[in-house]
C-alpha cells in the first residue's frame, strides 16, 4: 500500500532517507508491561508457493507466532494477519488485539507475509521470483494456514474465525472476508486501503489538510518554499545553493525523474510526520520550522536536515542502486515496491492542489521508478490494469461484505481509499476526527480522544457481539 505507513513508527516503518516509498505500513508499536510471564510461541507451516498450479509442487515454509493464554474452550481463533514487515511476538502479548482475544477467549496467532521477514520462498529476490508475491497468493496462504489449524488444533476445530489487520494487512483482511467467507467469519480492518488506485493523490491533500490545521502559516512557508526551490533549480548557481541547503549527497540533478525524487524525499518526510502524528506532533514539527532562521527555502531546509541527522540526502540513481540487487536482505522495501509496481498502485502523487508541495512528483516520476526495478514492463500500462483487476476482483470502494469493521482517521493519509460509511448493519465504518494511522489498535486508553475511545469500545463491543451470534 505505498502508500499505502511506519507503518508505525512501529513494526514496519522503515527510517531509510530519500526514498520516494518511505514506508509507512504496519502495526503501531506495542508496549508489554513489564512482568508479563506468557510469551508466544513460533510455528512453522509448509506452504506451496503456487496455489494455483497443482502441477508446481515447490514448498517453503511460512513463519507464524501463537498464544494461547487466554483461550477457552469454544473460543474463537483470532489472527492478526502480516504485512509487509517481519512479524514479531509484542502484538500477541499486549494492545487492542491482544485484549479483544482475551475478553473473547480467543487462540490468538500473527501470520507472516510470503517473502517478508523469514517467510522466503524463492533463493532471491529477482522480477522473475517475484511473480508469486500477490494478494491472491497471500490469501491462498491465510487460507491454507486456517485449515491447517482447525485439523491439528483438535480444540479449534470449531472456532469462529476474526482476521484483524492494519494497513495493507487490513486490505488483506477485507478482501480475505470476500474471497473465502467460508473460512474468515469477521473481519477488522485498521486504516485498511480497499481500493486500488494507480494515482493516488488524495494522500498529499491529506497531508496537506492537516499541516494547514495545525498551522495555516506552515503550510504557507512550505509552499513558498516550494515555488522558490523550483525556480532556484533553473539555473547552476541556484542548483549549488539548494544542494548546500539540503545537504545532498551529490548536486541534485534537473533532469527527471531526479528531480521529482528531490521533491518527493522533502514531501515524504512530512508524509511520516502527519501519518503517525501523536498530539501535538504536527504542531511541534511545524513550530520548528516558523522559528527557524532565514528565508522559507532556508527554513524548510533547517527542518529537513533535522530529520536526517548526519546523513546526507540520497539521489534518485542511489536509490535505485541500493533496490535493484535481488538478494535477501532485512530491508523490504524492494518487495513492497513490487506489489505496489505490479499490482496495487497507490502512487502517492504531487497532483492535489490541497498540498503545499507544487506539482512537483507526477505520476510518471513512479511508473519510471518501477521499470527502472523491475523492467519495461511494469509501466504505467500494467499498473493500471492490475489495479482495475484487484478492484473487479475485490470490490474496489464498495466491496459486498458483511461481519465487517472499518476504522479510518482524518489525520491519516490513507483514509481516501478506505471505507468512509456504514453500507448496512454489519458493514460497519468508523472514521475518528483526528486519529492516525492505526491508532484504533492500541488498548484503551486515558490519553485517547473522546471518540477515539468511544469507537475502540464500539469495535470490541461489536465484535463480541457478533462472535456470540455465529457460536
Amino acid at each position: 500500500m505505498t502508500t499505502l505507513s511506519s507503518f508505525f513508527l512501529l513494526l514496519c516503518i522503515i527510517a531509510a532517507e530519500g526514498q520516494i516509498f518511505r514506508r509507512r505500513y504496519g502495526p503501531p508499536p506495542v508496549d508489554v508491561p513489564i512482568g508479563r510471564a506468557s510469551s508466544p510461541v513460533w510455528g512453522n507451516i509448509t506452504q506451496r508457493v503456487d496455489h494455483f498450479n497443482p502441477a508446481d509442487k515447490r514448498t517453503w515454509s511460512m513463519r507464524y507466532i501463537y498464544n494461547d493464554e487466554c483461550f477457552k474452550s469454544g473460543g474463537p481463533i483470532v489472527i492478526i494477519l502480516g504485512g509487509e514487515w517481519t512479524i514479531a511476538i509484542e502484538g500477541l502479548m499486549a494492545g487492542g488485539v491482544y485484549d479483544i482475544a482475551c475478553e473473547n477467549g480467543g487462540y490468538m496467532f500473527n501470520t507472516e507475509h510470503r517473502y517478508y521477514g523469514k517467510s522466503q520462498p524463492m533463493s532471491d529476490w529477482a522480477t522473475e521470483n517475484l511473480r508469486y508475491l500477490s494478494t491472491d497468493q497471500a490469501l491462498a496462504d491465510l487460507a491454507y494456514f486456517i485449515k491447517y489449524q482447525k485439523e491439528n488444533v483438535k480444540a479449534l476445530q470449531n472456532s469462529t474465525v476474526l482476521v484483524i489487520g492494519s494497513s495493507y494487512s487490513a486490505t488483506l483482511a477485507t478482501w480475505a472476508r470476500i474471497k473465502y467467507p467460508h473460512l474468515v467469519d469477521i473481519a477488522y480492518s485498521s486504516s485498511g486501503p480497499i481500493n486500488a488506485k494507480l494515482d493516488f493523490y488524495e494522500y498529499y491533500g491529506v497531508v496537506g489538510d492537516n499541516l494547514a490545521l495545525a498551522s495555516s502559516s506552515c503550510f504557507e512557508v512550505i509552499k513558498s518554499a516550494t515555488s522558490e526551490i523550483e525556480t532556484l533549480l533553473e539555473t547552476e548557481e541556484g542548483i549549488a545553493n539548494v544542494s548546500r541547503l539540503f545537504k545532498t549527497c551529490q548536486p541534485i540533478n534537473v533532469t527527471e525523474p531526479s528531480r521529482s525524487f528531490f521533491f518527493n524525499t522533502i514531501a515524504d518526510t512530512f508524509a511520516g510526520l502527519v501519518q503517525y502524528a501523536g498530539p501535538g506532533d504536527i504542531e511541534r514539527g511545524c513550530f520548528q520550522i516558523e522559528n527557524a532562521t532565514g528565508s522559507n527555502v532556508e527554513k524548510l531546509a533547517s527542518y529537513i536536515r533535522t530529520q536526517y541527522g548526519d546523513s546526507c540526502m540520497d539521489s534518485y540513481n542511489t536509490y535505485v542502486d541500493e533496490y535493484t540487487p535481488t538478494n535477501i536482505t532485512t530491508d523490504m522495501s524492494r518487495l513492497w515496491l513490487y506489489q505496489i509496481c505490479a499490482e496495487l498502485g497507490w502512487f502517492q502523487t504531487s497532483a492535489s492542489e490541497r498540498q503545499p508541495f507544487g506539482n512537483t512528483f507526477a505520476l510518471d516520476s513512479f511508473t519510471q521508478l518501477c521499470k527502472d526495478l523491475f523492467g519495461e514492463k511494469y509501466g504505467e500500462e500494467l499498473t493500471s490494469f492490475s489495479v482495475k483487476r484487484a478492484n473487479i476482483f475485490n470490490g474496489g470502494d464498495a466491496p459486498e461484505i458483511s461481519q465487517y469493521i472499518s476504522v479510518q482517521g482524518s489525520g491519516d493519509p490513507w483514509y481516501p481509499v478506505g471505507l468512509l460509511k456504514n453500507l448496512h448493519p454489519t458493514k460497519l465504518a468508523f472514521f475518528v476526527q483526528g486519529s492516525s494511522h492505526s491508532a484504533d489498535l492500541s488498548s484503551v486508553s486515558e490519553s485517547d480522544s473522546t471518540q477515539l475511545r468511544q469507537t475502540k469500545l464500539a469495535v470490541r463491543e461489536t465484535i463480541t457481539k457478533w462472535l456470540a451470534e455465529i457460536k
